[in-house]
């Protein structure tokens, strides 16, 4: 994609988040499938991983044609190994390079990745300079609103603008504001009152009506943890739907899992998904409870299968 590829997006755009563990390739292929209109970013992944050739790391840069455009999301902190990865996911076909500047992750920061970039904004920049300057691919940073506070957020927006990002994605809260309190969009906004780059705000956002109503003056938005057991909520027109209609995504979600993964990790993972899925209705937690055991597809089909004729 060129440079470009962000700006020329129509607007708003819609994107779904990055969340390790949970936005592999099955269920970006399902949220695709709900709305093939939005934007989906690979599992963070590590760049030393991709330099170092590891196997397992690689694997979660892996994704189906139907994904496109799909953005690969890379976090570390060493300019040799973002510019191998960078290679790397312009070989594969990617649409975009995101940099990871803003997991919370205890093991990430304490490796001086992710969030821990922003109290080291130089290297920051340095690294978004390194792949922007060597890549013909848009270039993206999502980061957080900052460590304590948002006082250095216009600060680090323009400084990775100057070198050379595309895009900026921010999280509404900072890094010692957990998740279970409400995300703020307005340093967001002030931010894009300042930069000239397209601004994305993240955190916390419930549905597509939620994020509209939080748009305000930025370019798009990114849901996450609603989605989980939700793909429809990328859907602006579908609404309450049954659990036979749902169904079919479902089984989707299971084939593909099954497809990209192998049948035994793909059951393991699924059964949170299946979790996810199967609640709110007189029974399902016994439902849940068969789910966390099933062994092969077809298990798991009987049993969404009975909770489909409820």
């Amino acid at each position: 994609m060129p440079k470009n590829f962000w700006r020329n997006l129509k607007k708003p755009i819609v994107c779904l988040a990055p969340m390790d563990g949970y936005t592999d390739t099955a269920f970006r292929r399902i949220c695709k499938k709900v709305n093939p209109n939005i934007i989906v970013f690979t599992e963070f992944t590590s760049a030393d991983g991709i330099f170092h050739n590891a196997k397992k790391v690689k694997e979660k840069l892996n994704f189906d044609p139907s994904e496109q455009p799909i953005i690969a999301q890379i976090f570390g902190k060493d300019e040799k190994t973002f510019l191998a990865a960078t290679k790397v996911c312009e070989e594969m076909g990617f649409a975009g390079i995101d940099l990871n500047m803003g997991c919370p992750a205890k093991k990430v920061v304490k490796s001086e990745h992710g969030i821990a970039l922003r109290k080291k904004p130089d290297q920051a920049f340095r690294l978004v300079e390194t792949v922007a300057q060597n890549t013909k691919l848009p270039v993206s940073v999502k980061t957080r609103l900052g460590w304590n506070d948002a006082g250095d957020l216009i600060d680090f927006g323009k400084g990775v603008e100057n070198a050379g990002a595309d895009l900026i994605i921010i999280h509404g809260r900072t890094y010692t504001v957990p998740y279970n309190c409400e995300a703020n969009f307005e340093p967001i906004y002030e931010l894009k009152r300042n930069i000239k780059i397209p601004v994305i705000g993240n955190g916390g956002i419930a549905s597509i009506q939620d994020g509209l109503d939080k748009l305000d003056n930025l370019d798009g938005f990114m849901i996450g943890r609603a989605s989980f057991g939700n793909p429809w909520i990328f859907s602006p027109v579908i609404k309450n739907l049954t659990f036979a209609q749902k169904l079919p995504i479902i089984k989707d979600h299971i084939n593909y899992l099954v497809e990209s993964k192998g049948q035994n990790r793909a059951m393991f993972e699924i059964r949170k998904h299946l979790v996810a899925y199967v609640k709110s209705f007189p029974g399902a937690s016994e439902f849940r409870a068969s789910l966390v055991r099933v062994e092969n597809p077809q298990q798991a089909f009987e049993i969404l299968e009975k909770i489909a004729k409820i």
